[in-house]
């Protein structure tokens, strides 16, 4: 077990504080000390082999510097003063304590040390680990990394004002970079409830003129032109993102329908043999003691297979008794999304207690990977406070 690091910095401290003030008082030189006759016996010795010149050369050289007797010298007693000697340490102490606050500190090696082994750690460790970040990141508003770390945590976590927060607080750093510029602007659109004001959209445009392809700007202005009813500029900034996505993926194929669907709204062409628009998913939820009073239950479908991204379709519900039936169909669908475009979905449900979506803030949760979309009898799921 390592010592706790205020005990470390004491004790690096009062060995600081022994060799400033302690050391000089016993670390003293003994013996006489040399004189100019000594040096001359010295270099007569290095000179016994050489000419005679070259000695009294040597011998001249100590007349001239001057010749003294051994018992003129004497010891000079040390003076120490035990004041400036402890502002000496002081003084030192304050110096490493700047530059410990200016360069970092140990708990900043703690976290990294913890990040590096994120991977391995527990859903709970993970939650402790966030919550000493935002701690230590508001002790340290200008550290640019804890920033982009909780903004793309909270963005990935459907947080879009917690993730706003902190891409401003990068922004106004200096930061400019077009992923910034475009999660910025996608965080405020979905905070702000689907609407893109003049800030979000001036980002997410700087953001594509220095790189075209970025997909959260993309996202963003595909999904903002659709909720204004300007289909065309959906479909042209959707198509663009669809590039950046493995053709058969989830994400392409979610893409595609969605980009049928602004067709549609165009009066265009569209796939095949759609599914009616009718069909959904019915989903029974039931569950058990010990969930938090007040609770809000959240359902939501996913691309087949999908664990993470926007839903398809959302339903929002007050948990008033168990069990509670809701059906996901297109009138609950977002993004000009179509649940019905899909022959297989991926269905989650969600506990929460404080009334926000996600994994991090449910009490309890479990999804099914691939569901049929139209199937007649109702998808069932039990939740368990484990």
């Amino acid at each position: 077990m390592s010592l706790p690091f205020p005990v470390f910095a004491a004790a690096l401290w009062a060995g600081a504080a022994v060799l400033v003030i302690f050391l000089p008082r016993v670390w003293r030189r003994g013996g006489s000390p040399e004189t100019n006759e000594d040096w001359l016996r010295l270099r007569q010795r290095e000179l016994a082999a050489e000419s005679d010149a070259l000695r009294e050369e040597a011998a001249l050289r100590l007349i001239e510097d001057g010749a003294v007797d051994d018992s003129q010298h004497t010891f000079s007693v040390p003076r120490y003063s035990g004041r400036r000697q402890a502002l000496a340490t002081m003084g030192l102490a304050a110096i490493v304590w700047l530059l410990y606050w200016q360069l970092g500190g140990w708990e900043d090696v703690q976290i990294a040390d913890q990040l590096g082994r994120i991977e391995q750690s527990e859903p709970e460790a993970v939650l402790a680990l966030i919550d000493r970040m935002t701690a230590r990141a508001e002790a340290r508003p200008n550290n640019a990394d804890y920033a982009l770390l909780l903004g793309e945590y909270y963005l990935s976590g459907n947080e879009p004002a917690q993730a706003l927060r902190y891409y401003d607080r990068l922004i106004d750093l200096g930061a400019t970079a077009p992923e910034i510029l475009g999660k910025a602007a996608q965080s405020e659109f979905l905070a702000s409830g689907r609407v893109l004001n003049s800030r979000a959209r001036s980002r997410a445009e700087q953001a594509l003129a220095v790189d075209p392809m970025q997909a959260a700007a993309l996202a963003t202005l595909g999904m903002a032109g659709f909720e204004e009813g300007d289909y065309r500029q959906a479909i042209v900034y959707w198509q663009r993102l669809r590039q950046l996505e493995p053709p058969g993926s989830p994400g392409y194929e979610m893409l595609g329908q969605v980009i049928e669907r602004a067709r549609l709204e165009l009066g265009e062409t569209v796939a095949e043999n759609p599914v009616p628009s009718g069909v959904g998913v019915d989903v029974t939820v039931s569950g058990g003691e010990g969930f938090p009073a007040e609770s809000l239950l959240f359902v939501l479908a996913r691309p087949e297979g999908a664990e993470s991204g926007m839903p398809i379709a959302v339903v929002r519900t007050a948990v008033t008794g168990w069990p509670v039936t809701v059906r996901l169909d297109d009138s609950t669908s977002m993004a000009g999304q179509r649940i019905s475009d899909f022959q297989n979905v991926s269905i989650e449900a969600q506990i929460s207690g404080n009334g926000q979506p996600g994994r991090e803030n449910a009490a309890a949760w479990r999804a099914i990977p691939s569901v049929p979309v139209g199937e007649s009898s109702p998808l069932r799921i039990s939740l368990q406070i484990e």
